[in-house]
């Protein structure tokens, strides 16, 4: 009984883990919110 209560448990871990694997969201910063200084080189 406890060796199926570890495995489940590390399973659920992995699981939990991999399921936060891409969900962040957009990888940008938002230019309208987040202004960015403009450079220009002579």
């Amino acid at each position: 009984m406890q060796k199926i209560r570890v495995t489940l448990l590390l399973a659920m871990l992995v699981f939990s883990a991999l399921s936060g694997c891409g969900t962040k969201g957009p990888l940008y910063i938002p230019e309208r919110q987040y202004p960015q200084p403009s450079t220009t080189n002579p």
